[in-house]
């Protein structure tokens, strides 16, 4: 383990030129010049190499900048097996190089992180460290949700349109041109709910489904807390997922109410990866098998 002090640009460019077949990127803010070097610096290699990107697109961080859908969208037409990841309150900004290296920092993918920014971090080359750490980045990645390329195009599309109507709110008090931020804005807002609730988009990937979501956050959850009785383990799956769970949802069969439609759908996810072998209900608590 080595410790990396800011400006760490250098350091992130061997990190890049050491990259064989595969890396994940974890960063809420992500902008585009750091990108063009990422591309840049692979070269002929970025038609055979993996890259992960795991961030968090929120409606604030595309319309202020600090996340650029665009250089996302760019990044995955330069290099063409890249996948792009959304996790709801992605704070995380690690890196990882196949199984040999990875950088755990206070650092964004941005201009400030890399260059101007008073930033600290670590390097570990321990394979069985860069493996563990690639495993929890992947499992924040399961909890999180794939977004298209063309959903990358259409989010950047409304925030440009929301910097423009931004601007005009900035500069007048207009209600027409608060009306206009307010609308796209709520439309961002609206388009980011359904990518984490797994729209049509997704429907034909078992990943996307609702059922597979919920499994992914119990298993999420009781490696980490378990072994959990029931009643705590829905709290913990609607911290994690709280798009996914409306308090105000009821399931009704023949006008009947059985409970809020969440839970059910929570439940059907245990009892499915009960099925599976994968967890098992003791002395009235779940646990992993």
């Amino acid at each position: 383990m080595e410790s990396i002090t800011s400006p760490w640009g250098a350091t992130f460019d061997r990190f890049v030129d050491s990259i064989r077949e595969s890396t994940i990127i974890a960063a809420p803010y992500i902008t585009s010049e750091p990108i063009q070097r990422l591309v840049s610096r692979l070269g002929t290699r970025r038609a055979s190499i993996c890259v992960d990107v795991l961030t968090n697109l929120h409606s604030d961080n595309l319309i202020d900048g600090s996340l650029d859908a665009g250089s996302l969208v760019w990044l995955c037409e330069q290099v063409p097996a890249t996948t792009v990841s959304h996790l709801r309150y992605l704070h995380a900004k690690a890196y990882v190089a196949d199984d040999h290296t990875a950088i755990v920092t206070s650092a964004n993918l941005t201009n400030g992180g890399l260059w101007r920014n008073h930033e600290l971090g670590v390097t570990i080359a321990d394979t069985e460290g860069v493996r563990n750490l690639a495993g929890d980045l992947r499992e924040y990645g399961a909890l999180g949700v794939r977004v298209s390329c063309d959903s990358l195009a259409d989010l950047e599309s409304m925030a440009n349109e929301a910097r423009t109507n931004k601007a005009a709110v900035d500069h007048s008090a207009s209600g027409t041109a608060k009306k206009s931020y307010s609308a796209i804005r709520q439309c961002m807002d609206e388009r980011l709910v359904e990518l984490r609730t797994a729209g049509e988009e997704f429907a034909s990937d078992p990943h996307g489904s609702i059922t597979a979501q919920f499994s992914d956050a119990v298993l999420y959850v009781l490696g980490r807390h378990g072994p959990l009785p029931t009643n705590r383990l829905h709290l913990l799956v609607r911290d994690l997922k709280p798009e996914l769970c409306d308090e105000e949802v009821d399931r009704v069969i023949s006008g009947r109410t059985f409970g809020k439609r969440w839970k059910h759908d929570v439940r059907n996810a245990q009892q499915q990866l009960r099925r599976q072998g994968r967890i098992v209900l003791e002395h009235h608590k779940w646990r992993l098998t």
